[in-house]
């Protein structure tokens, strides 16, 4: 039954946009990311999500990591603001001011001159926005999360040397262990990662439907266990 008060033309070419951009979305990350990783978004949406938590001793050696061009790193400031919303026009000003607020960090990469990576650390309160749920963290622990790099510069170990950067610093800092959080079905940033002296110790989660939720957390190895 069409609903009133709209011609019926636009109506069905409404309703045909919609259903086709939905299918064409669905087929791109289906080609694009195989059965696997469509699966889990599908239930993501549902309300199934889980995360791998990775783990890292900052007393044993970090690897040199260098980017194919040369990078100027350096801790985000409030009067770069402005310029952080440009480089990451999807995010909120309030969200940042508010992790700035919190005594998170974030380090910025830049190449001549333009922003190419930002990623976020913080040693207080590892708050997980794709689980809405709190990572606790042992004193002396950093969490890295909200890793970015610019699309135009992607593929030159922007992000793996800025990861590397960030554990030294907090390793000057006197922090023994960083961790980080990454989808089971990134192969990639797993791999990266595993460079990067990263190994999995527990698997995060949350079923959610309606009111109702569930959080579960599968552990594999203690933090201590991992070197």
């Amino acid at each position: 039954m069409q609903p009133h008060g709209v011609p019926k033309a636009l109506r069905t070419d409404t309703v045909i946009v919609m259903s086709d951009h939905r299918l064409q979305r669905a087929w791109q990350v289906l080609r694009r990311e195989g059965l696997r990783s469509f699966w889990f978004k599908f239930l993501g949406v549902l309300g199934y999500r889980r995360l791998f938590l990775l783990s890292r001793s900052l007393t044993e050696p970090i690897p040199a990591v260098s980017a194919s061009l040369p990078l100027t790193m350096n801790w985000l400031t409030p009067a770069e603001l402005t310029e952080y919303l440009a480089f990451r026009s999807a995010t909120g000003a309030e969200q940042i001011a508010d992790r700035l607020k919190r005594n998170q960090r974030c380090l910025v990469a830049r190449a001549q001159g333009r922003w190419v990576g930002a990623m976020w650390a913080d040693t207080q309160r590892a708050w997980i926005e794709y689980l809405e749920r709190e990572l606790p963290l042992a004193p002396g622990e950093v969490y890295l999360f909200d890793a970015y790099t610019n699309p135009a510069f992607r593929g030159q170990a922007i992000a793996p040397a800025m990861s590397a950067e960030l554990l030294r610093r907090f390793r000057d800092e006197g922090c023994p262990r960083a961790l980080r959080g990454t989808l089971p079905e990134n192969l990639a940033a797993l791999r990266a990662h595993a460079k990067a002296g990263f190994q999995t110790y527990a698997l995060m989660g949350r079923i959610k439907i309606g009111p109702w939720r569930h959080d579960f957390l599968t552990v594999r190895a203690s933090r201590a266990q991992i070197t």
